[in-house]
């Protein structure tokens, strides 16, 4: 989906200064498979795909709805008037700083760091969907893959979703998600779908590469383990360059959460730039993305 226009930021739509919360990952000793957070050193290199983004985030709308009155103020929660299942929307809450999640599917696990700094929004209701068991169950509906970088792109996250219909799918209400990731870098994450007023639903995608995030979708999270799933679904299309529906089912089983922790933030603490960033260790798989990137403040908007 293409914007109409430039969205201004609102208390939902934090910009982090410092998006390693004090303490940069090549610094931090244990955690979540200690050693993990030194895998997760990003090296990004801004525009370089920008050409090709669209096909990461566009939609082909099945996650839109007319959107009814507020609900609740918080995330700016409304109703939509979407095709079952729906569930209650949702008071959202204010999720763990950091929370890793097991995407079960019929391929294969993978592990997923959601950063709830930075999207509280978005992670709470990706968070409370998957409590209630909403996303179990459904076959992803959409493959994307190419030759160059975001490789493959898996579109999951509306049941019962049928593209030939008019109807809407999504959990029967929609909120405010946050645009401050818009234009930074990200490789390997996972992000939500969102209409032209950057209001998302249930609607995700999971990224394998490097790509570019319009405003389109929202960054919640990035992959950190299952790599080799993606890739083994990005190779079932008999060509390089594919977009439809996958040739052979993915099914999501369940989203779990594995571990919640609010990471210690110390105030007026900055990362360092590239050019400061200490080389990471050694890596013995992927890439692991395991904090989100310095977004660039301009004073207006994120760009």
């Amino acid at each position: 989906m293409e914007p109409s226009g430039t969205r201004a930021e609102t208390e939902h739509e934090p910009v982090a200064a410092n998006p390693f919360s004090g303490t940069p990952p090549w610094q931090r000793r244990g955690g979540w498979r200690r050693g993990l957070a030194g895998l997760g050193a990003l090296v990004l290199t801004a525009g370089s795909i920008v050409g090709v983004s669209w096909l990461a985030f566009h939609d082909g709308g099945g996650d839109e709805g007319e959107a009814g009155e507020v609900i609740y103020e918080r995330c700016q929660v409304t109703e939509a008037d979407d095709a079952e299942p729906v569930v209650d929307p949702p008071k959202l809450g204010t999720p763990a700083d950091r929370t890793i999640v097991t995407i079960e599917t019929s391929r294969g696990n993978l592990d997923v760091m959601l950063w709830g700094d930075l999207a509280p929004c978005g992670v709470a209701a990706f968070l409370h969907l998957a409590e209630v068991g909403f996303y179990e169950g459904h076959d992803c509906d959409r493959l994307t893959t190419q030759e160059v970088s975001p490789a493959a792109i898996l579109h999951c996250g509306s049941p019962g979703a049928e593209p030939e219909t008019d109807d809407t799918y999504g959990p029967g209400w929609r909120y405010q998600a946050e645009v401050g990731m818009e234009g930074v870098d990200v490789q390997d994450a996972l992000a939500l779908v969102t209409d032209d007023a950057g209001k998302a639903g249930s609607a995700f995608v999971l990224i394998r590469g490097q790509a570019v995030p319009t405003a389109g979708v929202s960054i919640i999270g990035g992959i950190v383990d299952g790599y080799e799933v993606l890739d083994e679904i990005a190779a079932l299309p008999d060509t390089l360059e594919y977009d439809g529906e996958p040739p052979e089912p993915v099914t999501v089983y369940s989203i779990t959460v594995v571990e919640e922790s609010d990471v210690p933030t110390v105030d007026d603490t900055v990362p360092p730039s590239a050019s400061q960033t200490p080389a990471a260790p050694e890596q013995t798989s992927g890439e692991a993305v395991t904090e989100p990137p310095v977004p660039e403040e301009d004073g207006t908007a994120i760009r």
